[in-house]
């Protein structure tokens, strides 16, 4: 029996020159806040940051479908998401909702790639123009995760066994993008 992992990881996917040339056209500069006026999780999308994802996505598809044994149908927009300093994401299932007690599936997602345009760093000097202290993507039912490197890609399945939250961001400032693709068939973990 073939026993594959569930992650993949592609380290240097995309350069650090890239990851600054992506968050220069997502023109980051005030995150959102809540209605307390709190910073909250800013996300946007770009078409031109988007392609430069895509076409690097579109070289790695092979060894995914591969890896996963499943044919690519598509990917939604990129989502370029920043997490600043004091707060962490959301609890998030990216292709689920907890309904009535069960899991149901709500959104035609496969495969979830999180790539890193932060660098983890916890000694000084610290670098907050590409540096974070924290912010890590914490899959918790698995008890473990992954400090953000930047330009590398996590890929995993969408399903409720990898729920995912990024860790507070004690500080600096993450950065990262959000890749939601579909299969021709439903992915089964």
């Amino acid at each position: 029996m073939d026993i594959k992992s569930p992650f993949y990881v592609v380290e240097e996917f995309i350069s650090p020159l890239l990851c600054e040339e992506l968050l220069d056209i997502c023109n980051f500069t005030v995150p959102d806040t809540d209605k307390d006026q709190h910073e909250i999780k800013t996300v946007k999308t770009s078409d031109r940051a988007e392609s430069l994802v895509y076409e690097r996505l579109l070289t790695l598809l092979p060894e995914l479908q591969a890896h996963y044994k499943l044919m690519y149908k598509g990917t939604e927009r990129v989502q370029f998401e920043w997490i600043p300093q004091g707060c962490k994401g959301d609890f998030i299932c990216e292709n689920s909702t907890f309904l009535r007690g069960k899991w149901l599936r709500t959104k035609q997602r496969d495969l979830t790639a999180i790539l890193f345009l932060s660098d983890y760093q916890e000694r000084t000097p610290f670098e907050d123009e590409f540096e974070v202290y924290g912010g890590k993507l914490e899959f918790v039912q698995h008890k473990f995760g992954f400090n953000p490197q930047r330009g590398t890609l996590i890929v995993f399945p969408s399903d409720p066994h990898f729920i995912n939250i990024s860790s507070e961001v004690l500080a600096g400032d993450l950065f990262q993008a959000r890749i939601q693709n579909a299969a021709q068939t439903p992915y089964l973990y």
